[in-house]
Protein backbone atom coordinates (compact mmCIF):
# COMPACT_ATOMS: atom_id res chain seq x y z
CA UNK A 1 0.00 0.00 0.00
CA UNK A 2 1.31 3.39 -1.20
CA UNK A 3 1.94 6.01 1.65
CA UNK A 4 0.83 9.76 0.99
CA UNK A 5 3.47 12.20 2.50
CA UNK A 6 1.92 15.20 3.47
CA UNK A 7 4.20 18.51 4.31
CA UNK A 8 3.60 20.69 7.31
CA UNK A 9 5.01 23.14 8.49
CA UNK A 10 4.85 25.09 12.19
CA UNK A 11 6.11 28.86 11.09
CA UNK A 12 6.81 31.42 14.69
CA UNK A 13 7.11 35.19 14.27
CA UNK A 14 9.41 37.73 16.22
CA UNK A 15 6.42 37.64 19.41
CA UNK A 16 7.10 33.72 19.09
CA UNK A 17 3.41 33.06 17.74
CA UNK A 18 2.40 30.26 15.59
CA UNK A 19 1.05 30.33 12.08
CA UNK A 20 -2.33 28.73 11.59
CA UNK A 21 -5.07 28.40 8.99
CA UNK A 22 -8.88 27.30 8.83
CA UNK A 23 -10.27 24.94 7.17
CA UNK A 24 -12.93 25.53 4.27
CA UNK A 25 -16.11 24.61 5.82
CA UNK A 26 -16.46 22.59 2.86
CA UNK A 27 -13.57 20.49 4.02
CA UNK A 28 -13.34 17.19 6.05
CA UNK A 29 -13.06 18.58 9.46
CA UNK A 30 -14.35 22.20 8.09
CA UNK A 31 -13.80 25.16 10.58
CA UNK A 32 -10.90 23.41 12.70
CA UNK A 33 -7.67 25.27 12.44
CA UNK A 34 -4.32 23.36 11.16
CA UNK A 35 -0.75 23.62 10.03
CA UNK A 36 -0.19 24.77 6.48
CA UNK A 37 1.02 22.43 4.40
CA UNK A 38 0.63 19.75 1.43
CA UNK A 39 1.64 16.85 -0.55
CA UNK A 40 4.72 15.99 -0.94
CA UNK A 41 5.58 15.32 -5.05
CA UNK A 42 7.62 12.36 -5.64
CA UNK A 43 10.28 14.59 -7.43
CA UNK A 44 10.88 16.36 -4.06
CA UNK A 45 12.91 16.64 -1.15
CA UNK A 46 10.44 16.84 2.23
CA UNK A 47 12.12 20.62 2.36
CA UNK A 48 11.34 21.61 -1.15
CA UNK A 49 8.03 20.33 -0.50
CA UNK A 50 7.66 22.93 2.31
CA UNK A 51 8.85 25.17 0.80
CA UNK A 52 6.78 24.81 -2.39
CA UNK A 53 3.22 24.88 -0.25
CA UNK A 54 4.60 28.13 1.87
CA UNK A 55 4.75 29.73 -1.69
CA UNK A 56 1.85 28.61 -3.18
CA UNK A 57 -0.35 28.88 -0.09
CA UNK A 58 0.89 31.40 2.69
CA UNK A 59 3.40 33.46 -0.09
CA UNK A 60 6.35 33.61 2.28
CA UNK A 61 9.51 31.87 1.53
CA UNK A 62 10.91 28.96 3.84
CA UNK A 63 15.01 29.36 3.99
CA UNK A 64 15.57 27.09 7.19
CA UNK A 65 13.76 24.72 9.24
CA UNK A 66 14.18 21.40 10.92
CA UNK A 67 12.14 17.85 11.35
CA UNK A 68 9.99 18.19 14.09
CA UNK A 69 7.75 15.29 14.38
CA UNK A 70 6.80 12.12 12.14
CA UNK A 71 2.82 11.45 12.67
CA UNK A 72 1.70 8.13 10.55
CA UNK A 73 -1.86 7.46 10.00
CA UNK A 74 -2.88 4.04 8.66
CA UNK A 75 -6.68 3.61 7.17
CA UNK A 76 -8.13 0.07 4.97
CA UNK A 77 -7.21 1.89 1.53
CA UNK A 78 -4.13 4.19 2.30
CA UNK A 79 -1.51 5.20 4.46
CA UNK A 80 -0.61 8.81 5.08
CA UNK A 81 2.65 10.38 6.68
CA UNK A 82 2.32 13.81 8.25
CA UNK A 83 5.82 14.90 8.00
CA UNK A 84 5.97 17.92 10.27
CA UNK A 85 8.76 20.81 10.32
CA UNK A 86 9.49 23.59 12.76
CA UNK A 87 10.80 26.32 10.27
CA UNK A 88 13.65 28.52 12.03
CA UNK A 89 14.08 31.45 9.13
CA UNK A 90 11.32 32.76 6.69
CA UNK A 91 11.07 36.01 4.58
CA UNK A 92 7.64 37.77 3.42
CA UNK A 93 4.11 38.59 4.45
CA UNK A 94 2.06 35.79 5.53
CA UNK A 95 -1.52 36.11 3.93
CA UNK A 96 -3.91 33.41 2.54
CA UNK A 97 -3.28 33.26 -1.04
CA UNK A 98 -5.96 30.61 -1.46
CA UNK A 99 -9.13 32.30 0.31
CA UNK A 100 -8.04 30.55 3.42
CA UNK A 101 -7.90 32.34 7.29
CA UNK A 102 -5.15 32.67 8.79
CA UNK A 103 -4.17 33.84 12.53
CA UNK A 104 -1.21 34.23 14.75
CA UNK A 105 -1.80 32.58 18.71
CA UNK A 106 0.64 32.15 20.88
CA UNK A 107 1.41 28.75 22.15
CA UNK A 108 -1.14 29.17 25.37
CA UNK A 109 -3.72 29.16 22.79
CA UNK A 110 -3.51 26.43 20.70
CA UNK A 111 -6.65 23.80 21.88
CA UNK A 112 -6.47 20.36 20.72
CA UNK A 113 -10.47 20.51 20.34
CA UNK A 114 -9.60 23.58 17.84
CA UNK A 115 -7.44 21.00 15.58
CA UNK A 116 -7.72 17.82 13.58
CA UNK A 117 -7.07 14.65 16.04
CA UNK A 118 -4.13 13.52 13.89
CA UNK A 119 -2.63 17.86 14.52
CA UNK A 120 -2.45 16.92 18.26
CA UNK A 121 0.61 15.19 18.51
CA UNK A 122 2.27 18.67 17.24
CA UNK A 123 0.83 20.71 19.70
CA UNK A 124 2.35 17.99 22.18
CA UNK A 125 5.83 18.66 20.07
CA UNK A 126 5.40 22.13 20.05
CA UNK A 127 4.91 21.91 24.45
CA UNK A 128 7.98 19.85 25.08
CA UNK A 129 11.05 20.98 25.42
CA UNK A 130 14.56 19.43 23.66
CA UNK A 131 16.04 18.11 26.56
CA UNK A 132 14.19 15.73 29.37
CA UNK A 133 16.61 15.39 32.46
CA UNK A 134 16.00 12.53 34.61
CA UNK A 135 17.29 12.86 38.44
CA UNK A 136 20.22 10.39 39.84
CA UNK A 137 19.49 8.95 42.85
CA UNK A 138 19.78 11.09 45.90
CA UNK A 139 21.64 8.86 47.98
CA UNK A 140 24.36 8.93 45.56
CA UNK A 141 24.84 12.58 46.18
CA UNK A 142 23.55 13.01 49.96
CA UNK A 143 23.49 16.65 50.41
CA UNK A 144 25.22 17.99 47.39
CA UNK A 145 22.03 16.54 45.19
CA UNK A 146 20.23 19.50 45.85
CA UNK A 147 22.75 21.82 45.01
CA UNK A 148 23.60 20.56 41.63
CA UNK A 149 19.79 19.98 41.25
CA UNK A 150 19.11 23.58 41.10
CA UNK A 151 21.82 24.62 38.86
CA UNK A 152 20.92 21.91 36.56
CA UNK A 153 17.15 23.13 36.64
CA UNK A 154 18.98 26.88 35.47
CA UNK A 155 18.78 25.37 31.97
CA UNK A 156 16.61 21.86 31.95
CA UNK A 157 12.71 22.31 31.88
CA UNK A 158 11.44 19.00 31.96
CA UNK A 159 12.54 16.67 34.66
CA UNK A 160 11.66 13.10 35.37
CA UNK A 161 12.22 12.14 39.55
CA UNK A 162 13.83 8.77 39.49
CA UNK A 163 15.01 7.55 42.71
CA UNK A 164 14.62 3.46 43.31
CA UNK A 165 16.34 3.60 46.09
CA UNK A 166 14.07 5.32 48.08
CA UNK A 167 10.80 4.09 50.05
CA UNK A 168 7.27 5.23 49.51
CA UNK A 169 7.03 7.98 51.93
CA UNK A 170 10.95 9.44 51.47
CA UNK A 171 9.90 9.10 47.76
CA UNK A 172 7.09 11.24 48.07
CA UNK A 173 8.82 13.54 50.49
CA UNK A 174 11.55 14.12 47.96
CA UNK A 175 9.43 14.41 45.56
CA UNK A 176 7.38 17.31 47.04
CA UNK A 177 10.36 19.10 47.60
CA UNK A 178 11.48 18.71 44.03
CA UNK A 179 8.28 19.98 42.76
CA UNK A 180 8.89 23.23 44.73
CA UNK A 181 12.23 23.63 43.07
CA UNK A 182 10.35 23.14 39.38
CA UNK A 183 8.03 25.79 40.19
CA UNK A 184 10.44 28.10 40.92
CA UNK A 185 12.09 27.92 37.79
CA UNK A 186 9.35 26.79 35.19
CA UNK A 187 10.37 23.47 34.77
CA UNK A 188 7.49 20.28 34.62
CA UNK A 189 7.87 17.53 36.60
CA UNK A 190 7.33 13.97 36.06
CA UNK A 191 7.41 11.22 38.87
CA UNK A 192 8.64 7.77 38.00
CA UNK A 193 6.60 6.29 40.99
CA UNK A 194 2.41 5.34 41.27
CA UNK A 195 -0.58 8.00 40.15
CA UNK A 196 -1.09 8.22 43.44
CA UNK A 197 2.11 9.84 44.50
CA UNK A 198 1.73 12.22 40.99
CA UNK A 199 -1.67 13.59 42.49
CA UNK A 200 -0.58 14.09 46.25
CA UNK A 201 1.85 16.36 45.64
CA UNK A 202 0.45 17.85 42.07
CA UNK A 203 3.28 16.81 39.95
CA UNK A 204 2.76 17.44 36.31
CA UNK A 205 2.59 13.64 35.01
CA UNK A 206 3.86 9.79 35.48
CA UNK A 207 6.68 8.21 33.70
CA UNK A 208 6.19 4.46 33.17
CA UNK A 209 8.67 2.04 33.03
CA UNK A 210 8.50 -0.19 30.17
CA UNK A 211 6.43 -3.17 32.33
CA UNK A 212 3.94 -0.94 33.41
CA UNK A 213 3.16 0.71 30.33
CA UNK A 214 2.56 -2.83 28.85
CA UNK A 215 0.23 -3.53 31.63
CA UNK A 216 -1.18 0.05 31.82
CA UNK A 217 -5.15 0.05 31.92
CA UNK A 218 -5.62 3.07 34.57
CA UNK A 219 -7.02 6.16 33.09
CA UNK A 220 -6.77 8.44 36.37
CA UNK A 221 -4.16 10.95 34.33
CA UNK A 222 -5.96 11.12 31.73
CA UNK A 223 -6.78 14.74 30.27
CA UNK A 224 -5.21 15.85 33.41
CA UNK A 225 -1.20 14.85 33.52
CA UNK A 226 1.72 14.25 30.95
CA UNK A 227 2.07 10.46 30.64
CA UNK A 228 5.30 8.87 29.39
CA UNK A 229 7.48 5.82 29.36
CA UNK A 230 10.49 3.97 28.80
CA UNK A 231 10.76 2.06 25.80
CA UNK A 232 13.09 -0.42 24.21
CA UNK A 233 11.46 -1.60 21.37
CA UNK A 234 8.91 -1.61 18.65
CA UNK A 235 6.14 -3.67 20.75
CA UNK A 236 6.70 -0.83 23.18
CA UNK A 237 6.43 1.93 21.02
CA UNK A 238 3.25 0.15 19.71
CA UNK A 239 1.16 0.07 22.88
CA UNK A 240 1.97 3.82 23.87
CA UNK A 241 0.40 4.69 20.62
CA UNK A 242 -3.34 4.89 22.26
CA UNK A 243 -2.26 6.99 25.00
CA UNK A 244 1.25 8.40 25.66
CA UNK A 245 1.91 11.94 25.26
CA UNK A 246 5.74 11.21 24.76
CA UNK A 247 8.61 7.85 25.26
CA UNK A 248 11.96 7.82 25.79
CA UNK A 249 13.65 5.37 23.24
CA UNK A 250 17.24 3.39 24.67
CA UNK A 251 19.76 2.63 24.97
CA UNK A 252 20.55 4.89 21.11
CA UNK A 253 24.77 4.38 22.57
CA UNK A 254 26.44 2.42 25.13
CA UNK A 255 26.29 3.61 28.72
CA UNK A 256 28.44 3.08 31.85
CA UNK A 257 24.87 1.74 33.88
CA UNK A 258 24.28 -1.47 31.15
CA UNK A 259 28.07 -1.88 29.26
CA UNK A 260 26.91 -5.08 27.85
CA UNK A 261 23.51 -3.93 26.50
CA UNK A 262 23.72 -3.57 22.56
CA UNK A 263 22.67 -0.21 21.68
CA UNK A 264 20.25 0.95 19.16
CA UNK A 265 22.62 2.87 17.06
CA UNK A 266 20.57 6.02 15.08
CA UNK A 267 19.52 4.25 12.16
CA UNK A 268 17.34 1.71 14.45
CA UNK A 269 16.52 4.61 16.63
CA UNK A 270 15.12 6.62 13.85
CA UNK A 271 12.89 3.30 12.45
CA UNK A 272 11.26 2.94 15.64
CA UNK A 273 10.71 6.67 16.46
CA UNK A 274 8.88 6.81 13.17
CA UNK A 275 6.42 4.49 13.76
CA UNK A 276 5.19 6.45 16.90
CA UNK A 277 2.53 8.23 16.96
CA UNK A 278 3.85 10.79 19.24
CA UNK A 279 7.21 12.77 20.35
CA UNK A 280 10.02 10.16 21.19
CA UNK A 281 13.08 10.96 23.06
CA UNK A 282 16.61 9.51 22.42
CA UNK A 283 18.44 8.14 25.45
CA UNK A 284 21.59 6.04 26.37
CA UNK A 285 24.90 7.44 26.65
CA UNK A 286 24.07 11.05 25.35
CA UNK A 287 25.27 14.08 25.95
CA UNK A 288 24.63 17.99 25.30
CA UNK A 289 26.38 18.08 21.96
CA UNK A 290 24.28 14.76 20.78
CA UNK A 291 21.31 17.15 20.27
CA UNK A 292 21.54 17.82 16.57
CA UNK A 293 22.42 14.25 15.59
CA UNK A 294 19.11 13.23 17.43
CA UNK A 295 16.95 15.77 16.03
CA UNK A 296 18.01 14.91 12.50
CA UNK A 297 17.23 11.38 13.29
CA UNK A 298 13.17 11.82 14.06
CA UNK A 299 13.68 12.88 18.25
CA UNK A 300 12.12 15.56 19.65
CA UNK A 301 15.45 15.76 21.23
CA UNK A 302 17.87 13.68 24.32
CA UNK A 303 17.15 12.59 27.35
CA UNK A 304 20.06 11.99 29.76
CA UNK A 305 21.03 11.69 33.40
CA UNK A 306 24.86 12.19 33.20
CA UNK A 307 24.74 14.11 30.12
CA UNK A 308 22.68 16.97 31.66
CA UNK A 309 23.36 16.77 35.33
CA UNK A 310 25.36 19.81 36.27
Amino acid sequence: MDTLHVIAGVVKNKAEQILVARRFFHQHQGGLLEFSGGKKRPDESPFQALQREFAEEIGIQIEQARPLIQIPHHYPDKSILLDVWAVEQWSGQAHGREGQEIFWLSLADLKPDDFPAANRAILTALQLPQHYFITPDPSDFGRKFWYQLEKTLESIHLVQFRAKSLNNINYARYAAKIRRLCDDHACRLLLNHSPQTVASIAAHGLHLTAQQLMQWQGDELAGHYLLAASCHNATELERGNAFLDFAVLSPVKQTASHPNTQPLGWWQFQQWAQQAHYPVYALGGLHRQDLHCAIAHGAQGIAAIRGLWA
